[in-house]
């Protein structure tokens, strides 16, 4: 039995290649060298809403010559909102690029709109503004009806952040919205509508947060702390779920402190208190994150545990590893292992990120990760290149599952993507290569495989999972300022036992860009060149071949 379906926001549109600035770190040697890069202020990363509250032991890394490029964003950052990333006062440059626009249209009505600028009112006071449109409307083909589907996705977001800069700590407040309209996918007779399914849906988003975070590197304990409300509504009612609201007061904030030069120890605590005005109940997820960490020139180590406390909705208390070992050889080889795990909150934002399309039968429980093993192999051998090898196992207790399906009435039938929940164990492994050659060529490729297994007579779940992955991507230099770009991404699905497989993703696409004046890009792509219907992890169906071209502007 095949499916074929995906979800498809904005396709096609490839990221506008960055400008790095890179400073000197005051210790260096030939064996770590740390080279702080700017965080260009070009904001390509959409439905992100994640804080980082802690020092983080960066991923292993081998970069070219033996350079380690620190990735480290303050520990307390805005809150990143659709499109938005985070805003890092400590990585901006005096004198880059503030402001960026970029400007997307397609067939079938795609468009993307982003603009975005971070303005310094003084030498203490930061305001960054941002806002985006991006969606489509057009004909697609549809896998379980005859006809095309007229599908109608458009998300509107706009969002402000303000920082001021005290002696000690710094003062941050900001608030975001956002608006995303869309219809379901399409039943046999739409024009008779199904009461309590609707055809059409809206969501409506809407957050603010205050927050405090020290700033004074010479303080004995390093710390920060935010609350906000995070709200999110449904406008029509679903076949499971009536319409209404979910909210939550959301808190996070760390304490940590310098043993010495190279030992540090913490603590991370994040809380979300959910209020539903649907038919869900309500429970408070409470996080703790101890740990310590040691650094030196060979050796990176993580020691932590997360601790969570659920009242309601399958709560109760849970613990697992925060555990990070990076040893150093040879200059540039690192091999890594990783115990890792914890909790993982399912409310609606999470939800929408995983499908937009999200239906459900009932509440979802948090998902929970009691183990997460990785261990790997990073090296750089030769400046430009480098691999990677790795393998791992993972179990997590109300893992997510996309699933097609439908039901019938005297009058029509009815199609939508359902998420359910089981226990997931995968066995994994991986490797990749790159190489860069000055701007003349950049590329690489890499392969992974899984191997899923739920519970006893739902192998039905999996059929949107990938057992095989292949992403290769190329950009090499066609003449002065032009690029010319081609990206492949194959994957197969898990086997569904006597089910069969759900339908490969194959994806081929190529475009080229074409830089002016250090500032302007523009750019055109050909995406979906093969033509092909397939399933993603979210389920709904793709575009065949489409083209969008575009310009950039960094100001």
């Amino acid at each position: 039995m095949k499916y074929i379906s995906t979800i498809l926001i904005c396709a096609g549109l490839w990221p506008v290649s960055t400008i790095c600035a890179q400073k000197g770190a005051e210790k260096d040697s030939t064996l770590n060298r740390t080279v702080v890069v700017e965080n260009q202020y070009n904001p390509e990363v959409m439905d992100a809403f994640k804080v980082n509250v802690m020092p983080e032991v960066e991923e292993p890394a081998a970069p070219k010559q033996a350079i380690q490029y620190a990735t480290d964003r303050h520990p307390l950052g805005a809150w990143k909102v659709t499109p938005m990333e985070a805003m890092s006062r400590e990585w901006a440059q005096k004198g880059a690029d503030r402001g960026y626009v970029r400007l997307v249209y397609g067939n079938l009505n795609n468009v993307d709109l982003k603009g975005s600028y971070l303005w310094d009112i003084s030498s203490k006071d930061q305001l960054g503004v941002m806002a985006s449109l991006y969606g489509r409307n057009g004909e697609i083909p549809h896998f379980l009806s005859p006809d095309d589907w007229k599908s109608r996705f458009y998300r509107t977001d706009v969002s402000l952040d303000y920082r001021h800069d005290f002696r000690s700590v710094a003062l941050k407040l900001g608030g975001a919205f956002a608006s995303q309209v869309f219809n379901y996918m399409p039943s046999l007779q739409e024009d008779e509508r199904i009461e309590y399914f609707p055809t059409t849906q809206r969501y409506t988003l809407g957050e603010g947060y205050v927050g405090v975070v020290s700033r004074d590197k010479d303080l004995p304990i390093q710390f920060g702390l935010q609350t906000g409300l995070r709200s999110f509504s449904t406008r029509y009612d679903t076949y499971y779920m009536r319409h209404g609201s979910e909210n939550i007061v959301h808190t996070e904030g760390f304490m940590a402190g310098n043993i010495n030069d190279e030992q540090q120890v913490g603590v991370g605590l994040e809380m979300d208190n959910l209020i539903h005005g649907v038919s869900q109940q309500d429970y408070t997820l409470a996080q703790l994150n101890p740990y310590y960490t040691l650094q030196n020139e060979v050796l990176r180590l993580r020691l932590g545990a997360h601790v969570d406390v659920q009242t309601a909705n399958g709560g109760g208390v849970k613990a697992a590893p925060d555990v990070k070992l990076e040893y150093t050889f040879a200059d540039s080889y690192v091999v890594y292992v990783n115990l890792l795990g914890g909790s993982r909150l399912n409310d609606f934002r999470r939800l929408n990120d995983f499908s937009p399309y999200w239906v459900v039968a009932q509440q979802m429980k948090t998902s929970y990760t009691p183990l997460d093993a990785k261990l790997g192999l990073k090296a750089s051998p030769v400046t430009g290149l480098g691999f990677e090898l790795y393998g791992g196992y993972r179990i997590t207790k109300n893992e997510l599952f996309a699933v097609p399906g439908g039901f019938a009435t005297d009058k029509q039938n009815v199609f939508y993507t359902g998420i359910w929940q089981d226990k997931g164990k995968v066995g994994y492994g991986g490797a990749s290569v790159s190489y860069a050659y000055r701007d003349w060529v950049d590329f690489s490729l890499s392969g992974a495989y899984y191997n899923w297994t739920v519970t006893e007579g739902n192998e039905g779940l999996l059929q949107l999972k990938p057992q095989a992955k292949v992403d290769f991507g190329i950009r090499a230099k066609v003449v002065k300022d032009c690029h010319a770009l081609l990206s492949y991404n194959y994957e197969r699905r898990q086997k569904m036992g006597e089910l069969g497989r759900a339908n490969d993703v194959n994806n081929l696409s190529v475009g080229a860009e074409y830089e002016l004046l250090n500032r302007f890009n523009v750019f055109a792509r050909l995406n979906n060149l093969l033509n092909k219907t397939y399933a993603t992890e979210a389920g709904y169906p793709v575009e065949g071949l489409h083209f969008m071209a575009g310009i950039s502007c960094r100001f």
